[in-house]
């Protein structure tokens, strides 16, 4: 550390004129004073600074998260954060916690003792041939399963995403048509369609995740999200949670039967959440309860 003593030969001359060794015994002093406040100052601002700037457009405005919350295994922190959705910005401001992995047969059996797929035979497999109610079941299960045992604090839940999340988790960070850019030659490190799935399912987690450690979402199966599907708005949004309702849901990320354009990260389809078809499945998400769309 630097010492503040200043022996008489030592000392300079002040605004060009030598003064008395009593002046400035008097100044250097106040000299040190003023500039240790200053590098104080400065180191607390950088500090500040440091903290509110995290990568891939994710943000640190989110509420703390309470201590009794315990996320499932394979579940990744999601930091709130804007991605840019054809022309105009989506902002999510609660952090929230998604699935590393499709849900599987396994899983999904384990929760509702029963298996709707049509590719069995290995139940790391994703679940598929679910209703959307299907997956509100599983999530709402979950959520019980969870509260009761103290690992899930009131005003969480586990739910399906919505579009909004799902997007922004798919994206990570990105502004091309995948999470791995835009050179679909390469899909076949990333992604299950057509061009590579043999007409089927594959175990979960077997391709490369994207940069935020999420893996399947693009191909394998389309996921479910929570929004009734309805043309985007031409504005900017919030927390968008989509339409009070309408005739269908949304799913989104493409699947195994369809080529790999299907795929992109903006890529939407929608079916009414009673159906179930053999390339549908969905993922959870952990979070704030999420606010009910209104009419």
């Amino acid at each position: 550390m630097m010492s503040s003593t200043v022996t008489k030969k030592d000392r300079a001359p002040i605004g060009g004129l030598l003064g008395s060794p009593s002046q400035l015994d008097q100044l250097i002093p106040q000299f040190w004073g003023v500039l240790i406040a200053f590098l104080a100052l400065s180191s607390l601002l950088g500090c500040k600074r440091a903290s509110s700037e995290l990568p891939d457009g994710q943000s640190a405005s989110s509420p703390a998260t309470p201590a009794s919350l315990v996320p499932l295994t394979n579940m990744v922190l999601i930091k709130a954060g804007t991605f840019m959705r054809i022309k105009f910005p989506v902002t999510i401001t609660r952090d929230f916690w998604i699935g590393k992995y499709e849900v599987t047969q396994c899983v999904f059996t384990a929760v509702l003792v029963r298996n709707p797929s049509h590719f069995t035979g290995d139940s790391n497999r994703p679940v598929e041939k679910v209703t959307f109610l299907d997956a509100n079941s599983y999530c709402s299960a979950l959520t019980q399963r969870e509260r009761k045992s103290g690992r899930l604090p009131a005003g969480y839940e586990y739910r399906l995403p919505s579009e909004a999340e799902w997007e922004y988790a798919c994206r990570a960070g990105s502004t091309n048509l995948f999470s791995f850019g835009d050179d679909a030659s390469i899909a076949d490190q990333f992604a299950w369609t057509a061009a590579n799935s043999e007409a089927t399912t594959h175990p979960v987690g077997l391709k490369r995740p994207n940069s935020w450690g999420i893996y399947d979402m693009h191909g394998n199966v389309w996921e479910w999200c929570s929004d009734w599907f309805e043309p985007y708005p031409a504005a900017p949004l919030t927390d968008p949670v989509g339409p009070a309702s309408s005739k269908y849901k949304l799913f989104k990320g493409g699947g195994w039967n369809q080529e790999v354009q299907f795929a992109r990260a903006s890529s939407r389809f929608m079916m009414s959440p009673s159906n179930g078809i053999h390339f549908v499945g969905f993922r959870v998400v952990l979070g704030p309860i999420h606010p009910r769309p209104t009419p």
